[in-house]
């Protein structure tokens, strides 16, 4: 019984040693962004400096690099995109290097099997594109990788200790939006008012055919008399600077205001704030057309 007793014993107490963890010397990360229409992920492993000399030294010069630690970095793309002006179909793809201290090759790869770059094969490579290497201000203790937004397409930022890489990633969002704007709104196919306003607000936002933008409103503002729409539209026309029209449309809405307040059903509080708001853009436009 004591001999079973201590077997038992030795076993769990052994068990127990298997079952320790110690933390990821380079842990998994990975981050999912929506660009548009298109959603971006990145699955990765992140080695840590810790005091080591990365570039040059950890991680040679002028030779193909894993970028990242374990398996293959991986970035997956829900829609098309394009990359240095190549498309790329979406899919996943295996994300390479070439580090240099004054230029990165980055490469895309369609094997998404590779641990390490052993079995790397050239021939596989969706696109290869070469970026600028910069320094950066702050110390990045782990491998870093990010997405910034930028006018729905993407920035990947590669960074690590001091260096730091970027590209562009466009999407195919702009171009399906003005096609859909082209094709069921400009010519009038559409009677959601919201549609058009978003519309409107859009290319607002992108500082982009403003000529179109109060075209759309026009026809928003036709099914629909929301309070945003008529601030969008002098919002518009001041980008223009064409304050003598934008004083103009809030005129015409003050003058027309109880009209509009009960075809819209605003409240008597929604009423006086929007007088506020029109008269207080009057006296911003006036000052603006006197410069």
């Amino acid at each position: 019984m004591r001999i079973t007793l201590s077997i038992l014993f030795s076993l769990i107490i052994s068990n127990s040693f298997c079952q320790t963890n110690f933390p990821d010397l380079s842990p998994k990360g990975s981050i999912m962004q929506k660009v548009g229409f298109t959603v971006i992920t990145v699955e990765y492993e992140r080695p840590a400096a810790r005091g080591r000399k990365i570039f040059g030294e950890l991680v040679p010069y002028d030779k193909i690099w894993r970028t990242g630690a374990g398996n293959c970095t991986k970035i997956k793309f829900t829609k098309p995109v394009e990359i240095d002006n190549k498309k790329v179909d979406a899919g996943t793809y295996s994300l390479f290097t070439i580090p240099n201290p004054n230029e990165w090759t980055v490469i895309f790869n369609k094997d998404t099997t590779l641990y390490g770059t052993e079995r790397y094969d050239e021939k596989k490579d969706a696109v290869r594109l070469k970026t600028k290497s910069e320094t950066t201000n702050r110390h990045y203790e782990s491998f870093t990788i990010d997405i910034d937004v930028v006018s729905n397409n993407a920035e990947l930022f590669f960074s690590w200790e001091k260096s730091q890489i970027h590209f562009k990633i466009e999407t195919e969002s702009d171009k399906k939006t003005t096609e859909f704007i082209d094709e069921n709104l400009l010519t009038g196919k559409s009677n959601d008012a919201d549609q058009y306003a978003r519309a409107a607000e859009y290319y607002f936002y992108l500082n982009k055919e403003l000529n179109k933008a109060l075209t759309l409103l026009d026809k928003a503002i036709v099914l629909k008399q929301e309070p945003w729409f008529y601030r969008l539209k002098v919002d518009i026309l001041e980008k223009q600077k064409k304050y003598s029209e934008g004083i103009n449309v809030l005129n015409w809405v003050i003058d027309n205001i109880q009209t509009i307040a009960q075809k819209a059903n605003w409240s008597s509080g929604t009423l006086k704030s929007e007088l506020q708001i029109y008269q207080a853009r009057i006296e911003i436009l006036k000052k603006n057309l006197a410069k």
